[in-house]
């Protein structure tokens, strides 16, 4: 995938997050819908963050992270 279409994912997908939260907060939707719909957003978002874009390398681990 191409880093512009990566950013515009993960941007959809932190908004899709921000608003359900946002409307179940204020009870336009149940909480419960608000909080499944913000779950799968993150889950997909942290997927999609994790992926180098394409042409670039995949980034080592950093050091530290390997205890």
């Amino acid at each position: 995938m191409s880093k512009s279409t990566l950013n515009t994912l993960t941007t959809i997908l932190g908004l899709a997050a921000g608003f359900s939260n946002f409307l179940g907060s204020i009870g336009v939707i149940n909480h419960t819908v608000a909080g499944t719909i913000g779950g799968l957003a993150i889950t997909v978002l942290g997927y999609l963050v994790q992926q180098p874009a394409a042409g670039e390398e995949p980034q080592a681990p950093h050091p530290q992270s390997q205890k």
